[in-house]
């Protein structure tokens, strides 16, 4: 079972979260502190069917709310098929399917409306019993109108407490059975025919109930555990006991990811431990330095009659886990705890608070390595507000986390919909490190320097769609930092030419390159040769379709001037259409846009 997507409601801070959609590896729930980011994790992690919500989710300001928390699985056909033959139903698996779970407080789960239209449920059955019930029924009151003597307390069928209701009619039956005799012989016959039917069909619905029941009680027991890291302060041990060794959760997880095998360990086969410690201490070093590149050191494991123990080796000297860094102690104990939880081949949910905290930029970036190569196996959610965490490239995968005085805590799914800019910060900071890397990465002769990041996004991917890839463009951090920039790719043998939006911002640069720099005016560029910036290129239906994402918007001003006016991100937006472009989907630009762009591009080329 894959999750596909998850709300929750009524959950401490969280009122109401939206809809928050998974992708199939790592999903990132990004945001400033106490945005409530913990909040979702501790509701996922309460999801488990070991767990029940705890008393502490309740909402503060609202004490009679009821903490929900809502989500959708992608059920295989296999696993459905497994469970009808399970609670032995006729019903068979044609299609993966669907499948939304509520736990309501504490601990109960129920299927989502739409769940329940399904055909594994009868949907169109169920639909299709209730309207016969209700048409018959008002045939009933209509004939009880009209004979009073007939007695018995009329309803309405809801089938909102369907339980209820049977009671009712069974009750109304038994009222009006003995009086049937006082009314018109051919309303007589009609009227028992009438709760004939509708009795048979209560009893229908009250078998697709039934199949419901225990299909959720069988369902459940795929739901897949929902573990939650929140800080991976279990210190990892210098050494344990021998007489310790089947119960310790370290070796446990070691057994994992090492194959240790305590019986060996204990065994009397002294050339069969020998091996079985080199065998461990390869296997368990080949994987670690993958995840670990900050110097060169290796884990060792190694035991005498008494005691197991752990060294870290360093320049070929031993040193107790316990001796090392608080980073280097969280980081070996995350690595062994979120490895044994991805290969224990069981079906986990991995959520993660805040990875990485003790540790500087390049060990995070260690970090996301081990949690791309975990996510191979299972699917991992991790809450941050690290732009090393973050790839510029992959900001599919973040979700937004943002919380307002109205409504509480909300989820995002489009980086780009947002205006909080504090809440962005550390996905604008991963752009600009993937930005900056441009400058140390030149693999091209002939460069562009740009001024803005939203630049550099849109002329990458006008090269996709023409592909066309003849130049490189480098971010030059301004208008005034451009000529710094390129001076050092000059410096390097790169050619340079320089490219501005037509504007005040072309001018001042314009001069400042001539006057201080000495460029001249031949390797200096505007993207349009009208006023404007580089979203002006777009037509103005493409811009509200392809960037916007939203063809309904109207407006009568410039794209560029309409982004100034809302406030949008302009380098979200941007970075949101390059991925687009990558992405293969298709993209049907007009004429003026693919003229503008053309051009743009042949401009360019004819300058090297």
């Amino acid at each position: 079972m894959k999750l596909k997507k998850f709300i929750i409601k009524n959950y401490k801070s969280i009122t109401d979260s939206g809809d928050c959609y998974l992708t199939d590896t790592i999903t990132i729930l990004a945001g400033k502190n106490e945005s409530g980011k913990t909040s979702i994790l501790e509701a996922l992690e309460d999801f488990d069917t070991d767990n029940k919500i705890r008393e502490s989710a309740k909402p503060i300001k609202f004490p009679d709310a009821i903490p929900e928390i809502s989500i959708t699985f992608i059920v295989e056909k296999d696993t459905i098929k497994e469970i009808f033959e399970e609670i032995k139903s006729p019903l068979k698996a044609t299609a993966d399917i669907e499948i939304e779970l509520i736990k309501t407080f504490p601990d109960s789960y129920s299927f989502g409306e739409s769940t329940l239209q399904n055909e594994i449920f009868g949907g169109k059955e169920i639909e299709k019993n209730q309207k016969s019930i209700k048409d018959k029924w008002n045939k009933i009151k209509a004939i009880q109108a009209k004979y009073e003597a007939l007695g018995g307390s009329l309803f309405d069928f809801e089938f909102s407490d369907f339980a209820n209701e049977k009671t009712l009619f069974t009750n109304f039956k038994n009222a009006t059975t003995p009086n049937v005799a006082q009314i018109d012989e051919k309303e007589r016959d009609n009227f028992s025919k009438l709760l004939t039917e509708i009795e048979t069909e209560i009893n229908n619905l009250e078998n697709f109930f039934a199949t419901e029941t225990k299909f959720l009680n069988a369902l459940k027991q795929w739901i897949p555990n929902f573990i939650l890291f929140n800080s991976f302060e279990d210190i990892f041990p210098n050494k344990i006991p021998f007489a310790e060794l089947e119960k310790n959760e370290w070796i446990k997880d070691l057994s994992v990811i090492s194959d240790l095998k305590i019986t060996t360990i204990k065994g009397t086969d002294d050339r069969g431990k020998e091996k079985h410690k080199d065998d461990i201490n390869i296997k368990l070093n080949k994987d670690y330095e993958k995840f670990w590149t900050q110097d060169v050191s290796n884990l060792s494991v190694n035991w005498d009659s008494e005691h197991l123990y752990f060294w870290i080796k360093e320049d070929g000297y031993p040193f107790e886990p316990s001796l090392r860094s608080k980073g280097r102690q969280w980081h070996l104990a995350f690595y062994i705890k979120v490895s044994a939880r991805a290969n224990e081949n069981i079906p986990n949910i991995i959520l993660i608070d805040e990875p990485g905290l003790f540790l500087h930029a390049k060990a995070q970036e260690d970090i996301l390595g081990k949690l791309e190569d975990s996510a191979k196996a299972v699917q991992l959610i991790f809450s941050t507000h690290s732009p090393y965490l973050l790839e510029a490239d992959k900001l599919n995968r973040v979700r937004l986390v943002h919380r307002t005085k109205k409504s509480g805590t909300e989820i995002e799914n489009k980086v780009h919909a947002l205006a909080d800019k504090e809440t962005l910060t550390p996905i604008l900071t991963a752009i600009g490190l993937e930005l900056n890397a441009g400058i140390s990465a030149l693999d091209k002769v002939n460069n562009v320097v740009v001024e803005g990041p939203s630049d550099v996004y849109y002329l990458n991917a006008f090269k996709k769609i023409l592909n066309k890839n003849s130049v490189n463009f480098i971010f030059g951090g301004g208008c005034g930092n451009m000529p710094y920039v390129g001076t050092i790719l000059h410096g390097w043998g790169g050619k340079v030419i320089y490219l501005y939006d037509n504007d005040q911002g072309k001018k001042d640069g314009e001069k400042n390159l001539k006057d201080n720099w000495l460029i001249t005016k031949d390797l200096i560029l505007s993207v349009l040769n009208t006023a404007g910036s580089i979203e002006d290129i777009f037509s103005p239906s493409d811009f509200k379709k392809f960037v916007l994402g939203d063809e309904s918007k109207t407006y009568t001003e410039t794209n560029s001037e309409h982004l100034k006016k809302a406030k949008s991100d302009k380098v979200l937006l941007a970075k949101k259409f390059l991925e687009t472009c990558q992405n293969g989907t298709t993209i049907n630009l007009d004429k003026t846009t693919v003229d503008n762009i053309t051009k743009l591009i042949e401009n360019i080329e004819k300058k090297f």
